[in-house]
């Protein structure tokens, strides 16, 4: 993943072999397409609250079938084209992982059996659980401040 920059002390754990998807130490970097200008999308391991697994599709196709549906009542050959688009939308859904954290919901690019999602899941878990503790450690300790008498 060259377009992602560790921050310090971050190191690789995980990465998929199209470089995609990686697990670090400290987040979870998603890669998007290359004609996307954002170029990667990220989530720290501390901010994860949940995950899901939401059956998704692509939505485009759904809405062109609605709206084909809608030029029935003009040309009965619109039914046809309607049917497509539905085929299509049913043909391109798809289990997916989704990461939510307060401000973003992560969707991983993977196709994931469900008997390899709870090794996954539990690796993210130790990842983010290890991330918890390094973070508690450099905290710095919080003592009360010494009050002085000035007379």
């Amino acid at each position: 993943m060259a377009n992602a920059k560790l921050l310090v002390g971050e190191q690789y754990l995980l990465q998929t072999v199209d470089d995609k998807l990686a697990l670090t130490t400290h987040r979870v970097i998603r890669k998007r397409k290359p004609w996307d200008l954002r170029g990667t999308q990220s989530v720290m391991l501390e901010d994860i609250l949940k995950w899901e697994m939401k059956t998704t599709g692509k939505t485009a196709y759904l809405g062109l079938s609605v709206a084909s549906a809608l030029f029935v009542y003009f040309n009965d050959s619109f039914a046809l084209i309607s049917g497509f688009f539905l085929m299509l939308y049913i043909m391109t859904r798809q289990r997916r992982i989704h990461i939510v954290a307060p401000n973003t919901v992560l969707v991983l690019p993977l196709e994931v059996e469900e008997t390899r999602v709870g090794a996954l899941i539990q690796m993210v878990r130790q990842a983010k659980k290890d991330r918890l503790a390094s973070l508690q450690k450099t905290e710095p300790q919080k003592t009360k401040p010494q009050q002085v008498e000035v007379s």
